[in-house]
């Protein structure tokens, strides 16, 4: 098992879940809505850096680090607890939520126990040359192409804050494009690896 592989798949939870918590922090003038282009910028980036994809993204990356099968299933529920556990862990430690966050939460710890492990899988998988690694490469960029839609990001109500309704819309734009260059370019490096070997 390599050592420095799970060294980055501590190192990337942990940055991912103190971004996200970061992401969050909210000030008293957004909240009166004296500074609605910055909520704007702030919602975007917290909606992205949230993204589901982002946070599978993790679990895939993470089991890509560590190579093998079996360790790869372990790196993804591993990277997604740690990710969890600081993000709740550090917040309440500085007063951003309550004690019972975990218990409030558990649906979440529970979905990186269960999500994990094959998401891991699908990343030990992306580093090979047949079909199933090239599936398995299109997973996190295709899941960035559908995530807008499923959410509804490019359908957010009326009723709902104008920096709402543009932040979604943003984040919505950025997670369909980056995931259209995303299947573009594993798509592309198949054809070039292809021409390469014929």
């Amino acid at each position: 098992m390599d050592r420095r592989g799970w060294w980055l798949v501590i190192a990337a939870a942990s940055v991912l879940a103190l971004v996200s918590l970061a992401s969050n922090v909210t000030t008293l003038n957004q909240l009166e809505g004296k500074v609605n282009t910055l909520l704007v910028a702030r919602l975007t980036f917290s909606q992205l850096v949230n993204a589901g994809t982002v946070w599978a993204g993790l679990a895939v990356v993470s089991g890509w680090l560590v190579r093998r099968a079996a360790p790869a299933v372990a790196a993804g529920v591993v990277a997604l607890l740690t990710a969890c556990i600081v993000h709740y862990g550090v917040g309440t430690a500085f007063g951003m939520f309550d004690p019972d966050v975990f218990t409030a939460n558990l649906h979440w710890l529970m979905a990186a126990m269960l999500a994990g492990g094959p998401l891991g899988l699908v990343g030990a998988i992306a580093r090979r040359l047949d079909p199933w690694g090239m599936a398995a490469r299109l997973a996190v960029p295709a899941g960035a192409v559908l995530e807008p839609f499923v959410l509804g990001r490019f359908t957010t109500p009326a009723i709902l804050p104008w920096p709402n309704r543009v932040a979604d819309f943003v984040s919505g734009s950025v997670l369909l494009t980056a995931g259209t260059a995303g299947c573009v370019w594993v798509l592309g490096r198949r054809v070039e690896t292809a021409e390469r070997v014929t």
